[in-house]
């Protein structure tokens, strides 16, 4: 069931792949060709979703590391280049709608815990895995880094204004380090997204003026503006653009993978 290997040979580390977003994109590499390093902090899903591909004939094995920890991180991506010698994609997933991710807030009803809890999740969570996955690829002057997003970072969305703050930061955090580590052969991009209909949130209550329910009001809302479905397949897809050579000649990019919902510039 394999198409043309255009990954064949290639070091792939998914962050958060053991369900949703992450496990499709993580299935998708491996898919293409390349061996897959599963991470999560679940361990019995991780081996699940290594299962799964082992099954497909295809390459993959499980990493365990919280992404909010830095220094976990880093152990991981030291793992992975030794077992392996260098580290070719790393795409940065996860965090922002595991259960103990804040849901949607309305500004004046947060606190500065609050704004940390944002931060670490939609950004730090991402710089961290780019810093340690830079390094070993800078070794061999070659990478793809993909970081995985909300819309919410490109579109102003009542609601999400820390979630959209700590995204938009992350997003021009890859576009100046799509300059910076260019010169060492790394490519960075991300691909944004909005509501994923085979994707279930995960995350507590938020605003009540918001929620209707775990996010169902502000959910449905965003459904029903939505011109097209899109599924984790769809985020799979694009990631994998982004990690293979038919992207070479693009840095610095963000794309919309959102159903027509909104069309940011």
């Amino acid at each position: 069931m394999n198409p043309a290997p255009s990954l064949s040979g290639r070091i792939a580390l998914v962050t958060g792949a053991t369900a949703y977003i992450g496990r499709a994109v993580a299935v998708e590499l491996a898919r293409r060709g390349a061996q897959v390093v599963v991470n999560g902090r679940d361990r019995a899903a991780g081996e699940a979703v290594v299962a799964e591909i082992a099954a497909n004939g295809c390459g993959a094995e499980f990493e365990q590391a919280d992404l909010a920890d830095a220094g976990a991180v880093r152990a991981m991506v030291g793992r992975v280049a030794e077992r392996h010698g260098r580290l070719d994609i790393l795409v940065a997933s996860g965090a922002g709608a595991s259960a103990d991710s804040p849901s949607f807030r309305l500004f004046m009803e947060m606190g500065g815990a609050d704004f940390e809890n944002y931060i670490r999740a939609h950004w730090l969570t991402r710089a961290f895995a780019i810093q340690a996955a830079a390094a070993v690829m800078g070794r061999h002057r070659h990478g793809k880094i993909v970081a995985i997003g909300t819309d919410a970072g490109r579109v102003a969305t009542v609601g999400e204004s820390f979630i959209g703050g700590a995204t938009g930061g992350m997003m021009q955090m890859c576009r100046v380090l799509a300059r910076e580590l260019g010169r060492d052969g790394i490519r960075v991009n991300a691909v944004a997204m909005s509501y994923v209909w085979d994707a279930k949130p995960r995350w507590g209550p938020g605003s009540p003026a918001l929620e209707g329910g775990h996010g169902k009001g502000m959910i449905e809302n965003l459904r029903k503006r939505m011109l097209f479905p899109v599924h984790c397949q769809d985020i799979a897809n694009a990631a994998a653009f982004f990690a293979g050579p038919e992207s070479d000649a693009v840095t610095g990019q963000t794309l919309s993978v959102n159903g027509g919902l909104s069309t940011p510039g």
